[in-house]
């Protein structure tokens, strides 16, 4: 894939660069950005209110990762690591559970993909929309469903304008430029009111070359990707609360590294459009503080284009997705909401993709429950229940007689929370919480019957799988605040009926009768055994001394996580234990960091998977903030990455024993705001 510069990235770098050179002073320190957490709780609670770990990265640290995917900005946060099956296509990993476990959405609503289906599907978010992404790990967020046993990410933007701006226009540009796949980045953002009308444009363009890797050859082959992407939305805003609409287009190009077939190499061509609409209404009465309501649809599409012109599968998903939440009034030290929530999927795919799956529909809808009671000034304890039912149709596959047939499949889903979360003074906070959370299985667990080129699999799903039940516990320990801040969490979850993807060792070519015969697939068989996951993570930082006019101090940062079978045996694509250690520096205007991670060698492996040794990622940044104006800043950035130019591989990856992660990579940015 060549490298494309457009023309509006040229003009978006031009105008930052011009920003630039007006500048002679710097600003005395950052802008924040609100880090309000939504996802887990409907109060709108900061993330040290809540007994399980979340994440949340803002504007300038999205930016500052410079990853493609979702997977590649969150994969180096405590717990979370990405499927990295290719830059286009990689998908969030919480705790070791990915997938259907996963739920990806934005601004509360599905991402409307399919990228839980398989690795090489994309999510059609780029996180250089995002003002912020949160991320819960844990089955506690009740409000959006069966699949997010295993976490939440919820990137959030300004789509649908829920609040009046301070200015009649608030604007952001940014570029970027990375050499280890000679990678450019541009975007906008603009924010506007007129009279209680909240306006909001954005339009992004990423294109990227193969990536550079160690060694020779010095390019991993068939990783470029080229992305492109824009959104208008408007809102009524009033005093008591907004409504509002968006509308949202979105294309993705990209490659699929070591092919099964390396004559028919792939590449993937994905479109969305979508449309969103958001409402609340805050009487703050006696009985009903707040009414809200998120809604969307969305049309998705992708081809898998083979050898450059053939497209050997086509992939259709349509999705509607409602949800009402109603806030009660204070009953005393009471707070909290209740809600509904429905949703509609149509899923078909064409082609080799049809040989796959055949058109599937899933309708469910679902009602849930959040309280909060304040025992004391220091105790809260919070509690969340939903019931769920989804009905699937389908076509199945009977791999003991090789035929196709009729399914309809329903669950009933039965889940709850119940958390405590006490001040213990000093600004440290300690958690804990338990949950009893099912999963329906996945459309595509229940009815996958045939190959997948892009993965290079033969996949077999099971019709008659039962819902998965997940118990879980956990304990945190978190300090925002102060010199000295920590935030360490360790959990068990015990798993009845859990579903994998059991490989079988044998192969197969395109059809069953292949299977033993032919060598071109990979045999997956979707298998339901008890497991048991657990873990730690920790992240601590300290600001040692002043220097300079800033603070300088050391952090450190520790996770892992085992997962095994009750009757023996690991659980495949676990992600390796990990620790590490860094400085940093901050003088508001000035701010950088290096660090040192350890992934650690996997050789807990499951049946028919190989190990994977460790290797070091010595990474770096630096960010200069100047101010342009009254009100206008530019910030910028240089973000070094695998400096050691170590040879990577991720050992969750379907593609690891073929393809290395990214070599040394220095990354310019210049990011102006107004």
């Amino acid at each position: 894939m060549r490298l494309r510069i457009s023309y509006g990235g040229v003009f978006m770098l031009a105008v930052s660069t011009l920003c630039f050179f007006q500048s002679t002073r710097a600003a005395e320190k950052s802008t924040p950005i609100d880090t309000i957490v939504v996802t887990a709780s409907p109060l709108n609670k900061n993330a040290d209110e809540l007994a399980v770990p979340v994440t949340v990265m803002n504007r300038d640290e999205i930016l500052k990762t410079g990853g493609t995917s979702l997977g590649a900005v969150l994969a180096n946060q405590p717990g979370i690591t990405q499927s990295s099956f290719a830059p286009g296509a990689s998908r969030p990993i919480i705790r070791g559970l990915s997938n259907a476990r996963v739920r990806i959405q934005e601004n509360g609503v599905g991402a409307g993909d399919v990228s839980a289906l398989s690795e090489d599907h994309g999510v059609p978010i780029d996180p250089l929309s995002a003002r912020q992404i949160e991320v819960v790990r844990g089955p506690a967020t009740l409000r959006y469903g069966s699949e997010a046993i295993g976490g939440v990410v919820n990137v959030i933007n300004n789509r649908i304008p829920k609040t009046r701006l301070d200015h009649a226009v608030e604007a952001e540009s940014f570029s970027g430029f990375s050499t280890v796949n000679n990678g450019f980045e541009s975007g906008v953002l603009l924010d506007g009111m007129v009279g209680n009308i909240g306006l909001h444009l954005d339009a992004i363009n990423r294109e990227t070359d193969n990536y550079k890797i160690p060694g020779k050859p010095d390019r991993q082959a068939l990783t470029g990707t080229q992305a492109l992407g824009a959104a208008f939305g408007s809102s009524y805003v009033f005093d008591l609360g907004y409504a509002g609409a968006s509308l949202a287009y979105f294309s993705s190009d990209y490659d699929i590294p070591a092919p099964g077939d390396p004559s028919r190499p792939t590449t993937i061509d994905m479109k969305q459009i979508k449309a969103n609409v958001a409402s609340a209404y805050s009487p703050h009465g006696a009985i009903i503080d707040t009414i809200r309501f998120d809604g969307g649809y969305s049309d998705y599409t992708h081809d898998e284009i083979e050898s450059g012109t053939i497209i050997g599968s086509t992939f259709n998903n349509t999705l509607w997705e409602g949800r009402l939440e109603i806030l009660h009034g204070d009953i005393g030290n009471l707070s909290g909401a209740l809600g509904v929530q429905y949703q509609n999927r149509d899923l078909s795919a064409s082609g080799e993709g049809g040989e796959l799956l055949a058109p599937t529909q899933l309708e469910a809808i679902a009602f849930f429950v959040f309280e909060e009671l304040s025992i004391s000034d220091r105790l809260i304890f919070q509690t969340g229940g939903r019931v769920e039912y989804a009905d699937y149709s389908g076509t199945a596959f009977d791999s003991g007689s090789i035929t196709e047939f009729s399914a309809s499949p329903s669950y009933t889903l039965v889940s709850g929370s119940a958390s405590l979360v006490f001040d213990m003074g000093w600004d440290i906070k300690f958690g804990t919480s338990v949950q009893a959370v099912q999963r329906a299985p996945d459309l595509i667990e229940l009815f996958a019957k045939g190959p997948h080129e892009s993965t290079a699999t033969f996949e077999i799903g099971n019709a008659n799988l039962s819902k998965e039940k997940a118990y879980s516990a956990e304990l945190s320990l978190r300090r925002k605040t102060g010199q000295m801040t920590f935030d360490i969490a360790a959990f068990y979850t015990a798993f009845d009926g859990f579903i994998f993807k059991r490989f079988t060792g044998l192969r197969c070519g395109d059809d069953f009768a292949s299977c033993g015969v032919e060598d071109e697939l990979t045999q997956i068989i979707y298998s339901q055994q008890d497991a048991a996951f657990y873990g730690v993570e920790l992240t601590t930082s300290w600001k040692a001394f002043e220097l300079a006019g800033g603070d300088f101090g050391v952090e450190g940062r520790f996770d892992f996580v085992r997962a095994k079978l009750d009757k023996g045996g690991n659980l495949p694509q676990i992600t390796p234990r990990r620790y590490g250690a860094g400085l940093f520096y901050d003088r508001g205007a000035l701010q950088g960091a290096i660090n040192l991670l350890r992934i650690g060698r996997q050789d807990k492996v499951s049946a028919f998977e190989t190990s994977t040794k460790g290797y070091l990622q010595l990474n770096a940044n630096a960010t200069y903030r100047l101010a342009v104006g009254e009100r206008g800043y530019v910030d910028l950035g240089i973000t070094a990455t695998n400096l050691l130019a170590e040879d990577g591989r991720n050992h969750v990856s379907f593609k690891k024993a073929d393809v290395l992660q990214p070599g040394r990579d220095l990354r310019f940015t210049l990011t102006w705001r107004y």
